[in-house]
């Protein structure tokens, strides 16, 4: 099966997310990982999500390669089936052709063109589930999977360019509550008034960022602090017993999160004396860097020593947090992943097939 031929199977599969279903494609995968020399194939399936785990070669797997099999839902405006591969002029168009199926195409194809019985060291692959919403595959690998305990390095797919990716922000959302007891709004000025006490923490959130719009390291300064949404008002002559406050960052790489949380909530606290508040943190993605990039430098050869900032976040994050260091590559421009006739070039996977096959050959670890 020649390259085109696997992304335009992979793309047939429905795994929108939501409202896709995961789980026959992780299923098809572990047959496709198989018959390319999978020593042991596992399929995890949680609910509507799935990841597929296979290894390779002789020894416990060091180097994990990875891609994700969900895609967001298709944007309006496809002038294709989403779910059909369409080929033109040395593009093909799809539903995650991009982000990321054009890279488990091409890690599929440079497995079948590799001897794996011959590998010198084991190499992993894990296709994995709801990496474009809640993430719940890879940390179930990351904290449960016994194969997890092996792998020191990944490389993570996303489309990149065939570029190596070796930073990113990290993305955290708060949620700040305030309560009354409510009532007419006659009553204003002796009951406290959940939308103003919030709105008071929500201008020092703001000032928190603009004090730190020149920290950080070069290209990523700034916590691109957002206050997103004050939820809770219910009619003009209402006092509401209860309003939300939402704000997002983007910690730099680097950068200790716990202390921005702890200087966040302490100027929110502050502003909203002498109403009490509470805070919430409901995401927590951590920001990435590589930690040793010369690591990679054989597998990747010299795009590991010209690597490139991100501006999205991926889950080589959550590796790097749980010890594996990790680089982000792929096939596709992140312009076309997320909008409609979404595509890859064909020389872009060929080149990520070739990269891949690079990988697979290389001796060492």
């Amino acid at each position: 099966m020649n390259l085109e031929a696997r992304l335009s199977e992979l793309v047939s599969f429905d795994t929108q997310n939501p409202h896709g279903d995961e789980r026959p494609l992780a299923r098809y995968l572990a047959t496709e990982l198989s018959r390319v020399g999978g020593a042991s194939v596992d399929v995890v399936e949680i609910g509507a999500h799935a990841s597929v785990f296979a290894r390779f070669g002789p020894a416990p797997a060091r180097l994990l390669l990875n891609a994700h099999i969900d895609t967001v839902p298709a944007n309006s405006g496809y002038t294709a089936p989403p779910h059909r591969l369409d080929s033109r002029d040395g593009r093909l168009y799809g539903l995650g052709a991009a982000d990321t199926k054009g890279a488990i195409a091409a890690i599929l194809d440079a497995l079948a063109a590799t001897n794996v019985a011959q590998l010198g060291r084991g190499v992993a692959v894990l296709f994995s589930g709801d990496e474009e919403c809640g993430g719940i595959c890879m940390r179930q690998f990351l904290a449960d999977s016994p194969h997890a305990r092996a792998v020191t390095h990944a490389v993570v797919c996303e489309p990149t360019s065939c570029q190596i990716g070796w930073r990113h922000r990290g993305i955290v959302a708060i949620e700040v509550r305030a309560t009354s007891e409510g009532g007419h709004s006659s009553r204003a000025d002796v009951l406290p008034g959940p939308i103003a006490i919030l709105a008071r923490a929500a201008v020092a959130l703001d000032e928190l960022g603009r004090r730190h719009r020149d920290t950080g390291p070069p290209g990523f300064e700034g916590l691109c602090l957002n206050v997103a949404a004050i939820h809770g008002g219910l009619a003009f002559n209402v006092i509401p017993t209860e309003a939300k406050l939402v704000v997002s960052m983007r910690p730099a790489p680097g950068a200790d999160v716990e202390a921005l949380l702890a200087e966040a909530e302490r100027a929110a606290r502050v502003a909203a004396l002498p109403a009490l508040i509470e805070w919430a943190v409901v995401l927590a993605n951590p920001p990435f860097q590589t930690a040793d990039l010369s690591a990679f430098a054989p597998l990747l050869g010299q795009g590991a020593m010209a690597p490139v900032d991100l501006a999205f976040w991926t889950e080589a994050a959550l590796l790097a947090a749980s010890g594996i260091d990790a680089v982000v590559f792929g096939p596709g421009n992140i312009e076309q992943a997320h909008a409609a006739d979404e595509y890859v070039s064909r020389s872009d996977l060929e080149l990520a097939s070739d990269v891949f096959r690079r990988m697979l050959a290389t001796d060492g670890r």
